[in-house]
This record gives C-alpha cells, sequence and structure tokens, in this order.
C-alpha cells in the first residue's frame, strides 16, 4: 500500500490519496462509515484522525469468506508538536528513504500511534491483524541485533509480510570494535556506511556483513562468517561490490515486495497453511485412539497382527479388531477408518512406528529419573530366546527424587554375534555410555559366569578400569542357590537322595490320572525341580515330607491296582520303597528343616528392591541359624521323627544291612557333614561381604553403640571406594546426630529410612547422610529383577510369534514391564502430543500432524 506522499515531523497539510482498504462485513454499519476502530474513553482518542469514505455502494453483497478490496479516500493530518510530544522514541521516516517502506508504516505503526493499545483486541485496519501482535513483531525486531537473528534464522524462512518487514527496517549501522592481532581495539568509521550502501554489522560478534547478501545471496565471507579485517577493508570492499553474487542478491532485494506475484504466491501459501492447520486436530484427535489401542495391546502382552487380515478374514489380528470394537463406539475414529484411503494406520509398519513413539517416552522418563539421581548401578544377564538369539536384559537402578527405589528395565538386546567379555564390554561402551557410566556408576551385578565375574579379563574388570567405583556384586541368589546344590553334591549319601528325588517329580509329571489321583487324595502339586533354581527342589522335599503317608497310600493304590501298567507298577514300586527307606527318610526330615530357613532367605534375595545390606543382614542370620542346628537336640528331633515312620522292619531292616549295632552314631555324622558343607559353602560364597563393610554404618542394632564407639573403620572402607561422592568431616558429624537423635533414626528397613528423611525434608538438612543412604540403597544385592523379565521374553516372543523382530521385541518388552510408567503417562494428555510429535517425525508421512 503505497500512500505516494512523504510522511515526515513537521508536515501540517491534507492530502486526498488513494487507499485500498480490507473492510469486513460485520465491521460496517448502515448509518456510519466513520471510523472503522471503537475507542472506550476520550484518553484514547487518535492522535491522527482517519476518516474513511467509500467511493462504491457498500450495499453490494460482501462475501463471509473474503473481504472486500474497496477503493477509499484518506484523510491524514500529523501535527510535528504532538508527534514529537508523545512518540519521540519511533519517528516516521519519509517515503522518499525507503520507497517500499510507507505501507509498513501506516499499516503497523500508524495504527498503534492513532489507537495506543493497552493489550486490548484491536485489530490493524488494512491486513486485520491484531495490532498487538503486530507491535510485538517491532518491538522484537527494533530491540534485537537484526543481523544476529538472521544469522540464527535464515532469511527465507521468515514469512512474506516478516521479510517485507525486514527490508523495510534497512540495515543496521551498529559501532564495530574490531580486535586486532596485536590485541589493540580498531573501530569502524561510519563513513564506511555511508560509502557502501549494502555494508552493515552486529556487535555480537564484532564483524562486517553485506546486506543483500545476508538476506539473498550465497557470499560466504559477507553473509556467514562477516569480515573482520580492518587492514584490508577498503580492497575488500571494491572487490565485493563488483562480484556478481552481490549484484544479484542487491536485485532481487530491491524487487522483494515490488511484484504482485509475491502476494499472489503469498496468500496461496497462506490459505495452504491454513487448510493444513485445520486438518491437524482432527488427525490428532484420530491418532490418539491408535496410540490406546496400541498401549493396550502392549501392555496386556497381545499380538498385534493375524494370520490373515484381508477384509473377508473373520480374525484380522487383535489390532485391526480392536479398532473396529472402538469405531463403534467413537465417531472420530469410525469417521477415519470409513472415509480415509490414504492412512487408514492399520499396517505393520504404522504399529510398529507407535509402538516405538510409546516406548520413547517411557525411556525418556526412565531417563529422565537417571540424570537427576547422584549415582545408579546396572544388572545385566542373558538368556536365549524361542529363537535361539542370546538376548541380553539391561536394569538400572537408582534412588529417584521422591526417595523411592527403583529397578528399571531398558531393553533386550541381541548379543548372539559375540558373547565373549569384550564383545559385551564393547556393547556397554556402546549402548550405556550416554548415562555417564564413568562417573556415576557405583555397582554392577551379574551372574557367577566367568565371563562377567571373572577378576582378570571378565566384563566386570573391564569396567572397573573405565568405572572405578563400579564395585562387582555377584548375585545373592546365585551364590546362595550355589551353596545349596555344591553343599549337598559333595556329600554321597544326599546326592544320591536328591537323585532319587527326582523320580517322584518324574512320576507324577508324565500322566494325567497320576496327577488326578495325587489331588484326590489331597497332597499339593509336584513341582518340577530345576539345577539353577534350588529353592524348586526344596519344594519336592517340602511336599514329599508333609504327605508322607499320603504318598505310601498312593504308591499302594498305583501297585495293587489290577489296571494300572507294568511301567506305573514298577515306578510305583520303587518309589514306594524309597519311602521304606530310613536314610530315605532321615535325609528327607533333614533337608526339609534346613530348607525352611534357607527358602526364606532365597525369597528375599529374589526380591529386585531388596538393598545389598538388608541382604548382608540375612546372609550372617542364616549362617547363624545352620550352625545353632548342629546343637544335639535339633538332631535328636529329626531322629526320632525318622524312627516314628508307621514301619515296625524298617530300623531292623537298617541295622541288618548296614551291619552296625549303633546306627544312630553313624547318622549324627551324616547330619554333621551336611551342616557343616553348607556353613563352609556360606563362608566361601560371602566372603566378599568384608568389602562391604560401610554398610555397617547404617546398621540399625549397632546405633546405641555407635553413639560412644564412633565405627571409623567402616567410615574409611567407605571413603575407600566411593570418597570422591562424600564430605568426610560432614559425613561424620551428620552420622553422629543420627545415632543419637531417636526421632529420625527408628526405621528398621533402608527403603523407610530414605523415605522418611525425603518426606521430612532431612535430605537438605543432612546430605552427606542421604546421599549415604542412596548409595548404599542403588547397590543391587541381587539380578533377579533381570530374570525376571525373561518370563516377559516367553510371552512375549512365543512360538507362534517367533519371526519377531528385534527392535519390536525391545519397545514391547519396554512397554509391557514398565507398564506402570505407561499408565502415569497417560493421565497427563501432553504425553499424547508427545507421542504424536515423536510419530510424526519419525519419518514422512501422509497425513498432516504438524501445525506448520
Amino acid at each position: 500500500m503505497n500512500l505516494g506522499l512523504p510522511l515526515r515531523p513537521g508536515c501540517d497539510e491534507t492530502h486526498q490519496v488513494p487507499l485500498r482498504l480490507r473492510v469486513k462485513e460485520e465491521d460496517i454499519k448502515e448509518e456510519e462509515y466513520g471510523h472503522m476502530i471503537p475507542w472506550q474513553d476520550e484518553e484514547e482518542k487518535p492522535i491522527a484522525d482517519i476518516h474513511c469514505k467509500t467511493e462504491s455502494d457498500f450495499t453490494e453483497s460482501l462475501s463471509s469468506t473474503y473481504n472486500e478490496t474497496l477503493q477509499t479516500t484518506v484523510e491524514v493530518k500529523v501535527k510535528k508538536e504532538e508527534y514529537e510530544q508523545e512518540h519521540n522514541d519511533c519517528p516516521l521516516e519519509s517515503a522518499s528513504e525507503h520507497p517500499d517502506g510507507t505501507q509498513q508504516k501506516i499499516h503497523g505503526q500508524n495504527d498503534e500511534l492513532n489507537q495506543q493499545l493497552n493489550g486490548r483486541p484491536y485489530h490493524c485496519t488494512v491486513c486485520r491483524e491484531s495490532v498487538t501482535v503486530l507491535r510485538v513483531k517491532r518491538c522484537a525486531m527494533e530491540n534485537e541485533d537484526i543481523v544476529h537473528v538472521l544469522l540464527n534464522k535464515p532469511f527465507h524462512t521468515f514469512s512474506y509480510r516478516e521479510k517485507v518487514s525486514i527490508k523495510t527496517t534497512g540495515r543496521p549501522l551498529p559501532k564495530i570494535q574490531v580486535t586486532k592481532p596485536n590485541g589493540k581495539t580498531a573501530a569502524v568509521n561510519a563513513n564506511w556506511y555511508a560509502k557502501y550502501s549494502w555494508l552493515t554489522g552486529t556487535i555480537t560478534n564484532n564483524r562486517l556483513y553485506c546486506w543483500p547478501c545476508l538476506l539473498m545471496g550465497k557470499s560466504h565471507t559477507w553473509s556467514v562468517n562477516g569480515f573482520a579485517d580492518i587492514k584490508n577493508l577498503d580492497r575488500a570492499t571494491k572487490r565485493h561490490d563488483k562480484c556478481q553474487d552481490h549484484v544479484g542478491a542487491a536485485i532481487r532485494l530491491s524487487l522483494l515486495g515490488t511484484m504482485p506475484i509475491d502476494e499472489v504466491v503469498d496468500e496461496g501459501v497462506r490459505l495452504q497453511i491454513a487448510q493444513h492447520n485445520a486438518k491437524v486436530p482432527q488427525n490428532r484427535e484420530v491418532l490418539k485412539r491408535l496410540i490406546d489401542a496400541t498401549a493396550y495391546l502392549g501392555m496386556q502382552e497381545l499380538s498385534f497382527r493375524g494370520h490373515d487380515e484381508g477384509v473377508d478374514s473373520d480374525n484380522r489380528g487383535n489390532y485391526r479388531e480392536l479398532a473396529g470394537v472402538m469405531a463403534r463406539y467413537d465417531h472420530v475414529l469410525a469417521e477415519h477408518m470409513q472415509g480415509s484411503s490414504i492412512f487408514t494406520g492399520m499396517s505393520k509398519t504404522i504399529q510398529n512406528d507407535l509402538i516405538s513413539a510409546i516406548s520413547s517416552t517411557i525411556h525418556q522418563d526412565i531417563t529422565n529419573d537417571l540424570d537427576k539421581a547422584p549415582f545408579f548401578s546396572w544388572q545385566l544377564d542373558e538368556t536365549t530366546d524361542i529363537s535361539c538369539h542370546c538376548q541380553l536384559s539391561v536394569m538400572m537402578r537408582f534412588v529417584d527424587d521422591q526417595g523411592r527405589i527403583q529397578a528399571r528395565f531398558m531393553g533386550f538386546f541381541d548379543v548372539s554375534e559375540g558373547r565373549d567379555a569384550q564383545s559385551l564390554f564393547q556393547f556397554v561402551q556402546a549402548q550405556l555410555s550416554s548415562f555417564n557410566f564413568v562417573d556415576k556408576l557405583v555397582a554392577q551385578t551379574y551372574d557367577g559366569a566367568a565371563v562377567m565375574a571373572s577378576d582378570l579379563n571378565g566384563l566386570q574388570a573391564k569396567v572397573r578400569e573405565l568405572a572405578p567405583s563400579a564395585t562387582f556384586v555377584h548375585c545373592y541368589a546365585h551364590r546362595l542357590n550355589l551353596v545349596l546344590s555344591q553343599g549337598v553334591r559333595s556329600i554321597p549319601q544326599a546326592k544320591y537322595f536328591f537323585v532319587h528325588l527326582g523320580g517322584f517329580t518324574s512320576f507324577f509329571s508324565k500322566s494325567r490320572k497320576r496327577v488326578a489321583l495325587l489331588k484326590d487324595h489331597g497332597c499339593a502339586r509336584m513341582h518340577r525341580s530345576a539345577p539353577t533354581r534350588w529353592n524348586f527342589t526344596s519344594r519336592v522335599v517340602n511336599t514329599v515330607a508333609s504327605n508322607y503317608d499320603k504318598m505310601v497310600e498312593i504308591f499302594d493304590h498305583f501297585v495293587d491296582h489290577p489296571s494300572m501298567d507294568d511301567e506305573t507298577i514298577r515306578l510305583a514300586d520303587g518309589l514306594r520303597g524309597k519311602l521304606e527307606d530310613f536314610e530315605f527318610v532321615f535325609l528327607l526330615f533333614t533337608f526339609e528343616q534346613l530348607f525352611s530357613h534357607t527358602d526364606v532367605v532365597f525369597d528375599i534375595l529374589q526380591h529386585k528392591s531388596i538393598d545389598v545390606s538388608y541382604c548382608r543382614l540375612r546372609i550372617e542370620s542364616l549362617l547363624r541359624i545352620v550352625e545353632n542346628l548342629k546343637l544335639e537336640n535339633t538332631f535328636v528331633q529329626i531322629y526320632q521323627r525318622a524312627v516314628a515312620v508307621d514301619d515296625p522292619e524298617l530300623i531292623h531292616r537298617r541295622k541288618r544291612r548296614q551291619g552296625q549295632s549303633n546306627p544312630r552314631q553313624a547318622y549324627r555324622r551324616l547330619y554333621d557333614s551336611i551342616h557343616d558343607s553348607i556353613i563352609t559353602q556360606i563362608t566361601q560364597r560371602f566372603q566378599h561381604l568384608e568389602r562391604l563393610q560401610f554398610m555397617e554404618l547404617l546398621n540399625v542394632d549397632k546405633f546405641e553403640s555407635f553413639k560412644s564407639d564412633f565405627p571409623t573403620q567402616s567410615l574409611l572402607n567407605l571413603l575407600e571406594t566411593y570418597g570422591q561422592f562424600f564430605d568426610q568431616d560432614k559425613l561424620k558429624i551428620e552420622l553422629l546426630h543420627f545415632y543419637r537423635n531417636p526421632d529420625i533414626n527408628s526405621s528398621r528397613k533402608l527403603c523407610e529410612a530414605i523415605g522418611f528423611m525425603k518426606s521430612s525434608g532431612l535430605d537438605g538438612a543432612m546430605p552427606q547422610l542421604y546421599k549415604l543412604m542412596c548409595l548404599i540403597a542403588t547397590i543391587g544385592a541381587t539380578s533377579a529383577g533381570v530374570e525376571q523379565t525373561f518370563s516377559c521374553l516367553k510371552r512375549i516372543k512365543s512360538y507362534t510369534r517367533n519371526t519377531m523382530g528385534q527392535e519390536r521385541l525391545k519397545h514391547l518388552a519396554i512397554i509391557s514391564i514398565e507398564k506402570n510408567i505407561l499408565k502415569s503417562l497417560q493421565k497427563n494428555p501432553a504425553w499424547y502430543d508427545q507421542v504424536t510429535d515423536i510419530f510424526a517425525t519419525q519419518t514422512a508421512r501422509r497425513i498432516d500432524l504438524l501445525f506448520k
């Protein structure tokens, strides 16, 4: 909009000029064609009165969608004195200095000058945009270093109107101070700006630039890097002034805003963007339904795809069928599924992308918690899936910012190509280095495999070369399992006992009739034994011992029943003979008593949130219990219970077979050897506990003695490995106050103590003590949490889903195992936007999901 007249301060005359004005139908009244903008009170009257009189008839019909363009005349009267008094901060420049600037000044500035906005929603009389928006845009341009802005945001990324506004504003002429190689500074003479109309600069980096090249050109020196060689400025400016790229950029800049096609193209782009943005909300609502369907199937560990997903199929897969059920009650999804032909959201690729996007948000939530934690530990273990691929499961253990102990699953990783220590170490560096484990890893927990646990070339040794504080902890549950298995195998009689005990499991696992008979007699189900789970063997011992009389009746029934086959009679007769053997019965009752204590500890160690200090106390307690079982009165109880078995010939046959006059002494020696072997195994397997002596600092049972005798040696043991995390003097003072104050040291469990410290604000008053509690809680005592993920692996990658890709398996496992995080995220509506944004940016989509 070029008014064709200079608007300079001091102009005190009235001009009649043509003006193209856009008018909305609702702004036009039948009797009044005066001010198009209402004024609230007398103080807000305009400085320059603008009276609009139309030359066309306003009675013509106006489109409800587009504004008519009307020819008007405008009377503008501006007094210099009034203008300078109230608007000294933004004087109007003449139209002759900026040929294309008159439209911008009237369009943007005069509306503001005339209206004196106070945050009210007035609109520009030309473009109908909010004048507040225009003022914000212009102020941003005036207050910021525009050259610096253009260096960070290229000129071509601005809208058409913003480009014209930047051109109209013109080049800045800052005072540049350039530092010479000798360290002295030199200022750029202002005459250079007058000599070269294209020269500009920025005080941000004190460099000179070419204004046309910065906006429209390609010159790397004058539009990207900037020029700072004052000594050669004259020669460089002359050479650049004649550069072909510079001349072309200057021409393109001059033509900007003068070609009618630019406005047409800009209007077309604006309409296209408006149509695009109108579709985005509806499309995002459709995707929200698909996200819920994906999350539901993932959390329930259900398959997504069907064998036949054709239109005529009766079962098109859980994903399509669930979407169909949701569409019955949701018109948004129903309309999409019926009318969409470009993006249906049903393909396997879309399913994988949605699964990946949901998993990414869970992974990001875990990563954010890890970043806030002062330190963490990890637990790694591997297993083989249904496709014979070696899957490495990774879990992170830490204390979150709410004082809760967390063990978070990070995914399954295929390590089939290399299972040696070096390959696993390379995996750790590639996949886990983003968590800064070099500085924050305080413990690493594995099973007892040499490739993991070796002090020379094992994974734990290689990790400690990078992270010296990463103490290796052999899984306590694995150690206890080895204690029981290796302890009994060293004694021949005990070894033979467990070999024959396995026959009971085999007998009742191969026939439905046998299991039914066992159930009819009220006996518990016979569990299968497992070499890596000794507590499964203890369940068999408990079942046979607690149902001894019923087991004898069952085997008698099998032997005497006429319809039984020969193999069943033969096996039943052999197992009944073992139940009548005194040595078998004696060992059965002996191990029943021993396992009653070890099973309790084993179950505790299987809990993934138990801290290592509590496990250490339970192991020491178990050691004392086994030593007490060697007492004479305990042996007598077991022996008398075996003698009391209802078979009068049992003891007589046993004496005669052994040729001993006093079999009680022989069984006493056998009883002691079993317990001595267990004690020896516990002592050897858990001898590393001395390295964790610092955990005595938080031993509740010793707080009373620590009041007068501070555990200095335990503190030194802590500082030897984790000294970089603590202030020794401050920690000692906080511990002394902790020992002497029963109000804050009454919690028996470490997790309860951490929660109390956090809820009461003591984590800020005693930060070193709180950090010590978090450290001990972070050190994992067992890899049971990792092993629990193997069950999820078998459910997700089953026999019927054995072709599942590795990434899909990893993401589905994260959704299933960390479903509690997913459910909490779903409560926040912003989470759906986050998933949608991730999904939209994964690849080019055929559906509009992002606003322009």
